[in-house]
């Protein structure tokens, strides 16, 4: 699975978007809905809260254990809108390429509905 590299207080992590990141998105998340996924970047606690996730599910597919909480990356993310936009745009693009359906001979495979349920929604911008 692929994952999105994001450096963090000087070090970097893998992020990943996974079924189990979905799962632990449930249990962290009140109220989580799916076609929600991009609302929750938008607002501080939301944004920390999916990098802990998705680095946890980055770090896992590495062979390795996140060693630090949500807290640690909401103390050492920026709340400057370069620092904050780089988040989401990392962020953004682990959930992309979670939800990308992969093929083994690089052919386009089947429609993700939800995927294209939440780029409609970023389009058109409601």
């Amino acid at each position: 699975m692929k994952t999105t590299p994001l450096q963090v207080g000087g070090r970097e992590f893998r992020l990943a978007f996974t079924l189990d990141a979905m799962c632990a998105m449930e249990d962290a998340i009140e109220g989580f809905d799916i076609s929600k996924l991009t609302d929750y970047i938008r607002h501080p606690k939301g944004l920390v809260q999916m990098v802990r996730i998705l680095a946890e599910q980055g770090e896992l597919l590495a062979g390795r254990t996140l060693d630090v909480d949500a807290r640690w990356f909401g103390q050492r993310i920026s709340p400057s809108p370069a620092s904050v936009s780089r988040v989401q745009m990392a962020v953004l693009s682990a959930l992309s390429d979670g939800m990308t359906m992969e093929t083994d001979d690089g052919a386009r495979g089947e429609e993700d509905v939800v995927l294209s349920e939440i780029k409609k929604k970023e389009t058109t911008g409601v």
